[in-house]
């Protein structure tokens, strides 16, 4: 299952090689740390909202319909379900990505 790991201020902690590859990013080139830096614009809003709410009151789940800038420049479309494990140990908010 293609996953990020994301940090409370959207930092990719963590991107797996099933995600790299549906992003069209090479195994071995480096992924910007920003999370909001792939995502496009008429979707960062609610994604930003979604994530500053599991940050500040403990939203457990989200689900984005959003187009994600791939590795060769393109936009692409992707459907993501979200997870908040900021309340674990190893603090992060968990995107699963299904490219469409």
């Amino acid at each position: 299952m293609p996953t990020l790991d994301l940090d409370r201020d959207g930092t990719i902690l963590h991107s797996n090689e099933p995600a790299r590859r549906v992003l069209e990013h090479p195994p071995d080139a480096s992924l910007d740390p920003c999370f909001f830096s792939h995502v496009h614009g008429y979707n960062l809003r609610r994604v930003m909202r979604d994530l500053a709410h599991m940050v500040s009151h403990r939203k457990q789940r989200a689900r984005w319909l959003l187009r994600l800038r791939t590795g060769n420049g393109r936009w692409r479309w992707y459907r993501a379900l979200v997870r908040n494990y900021l309340d674990r140990s190893d603090a992060r908010i968990r995107v699963r990505l299904r490219p469409l």
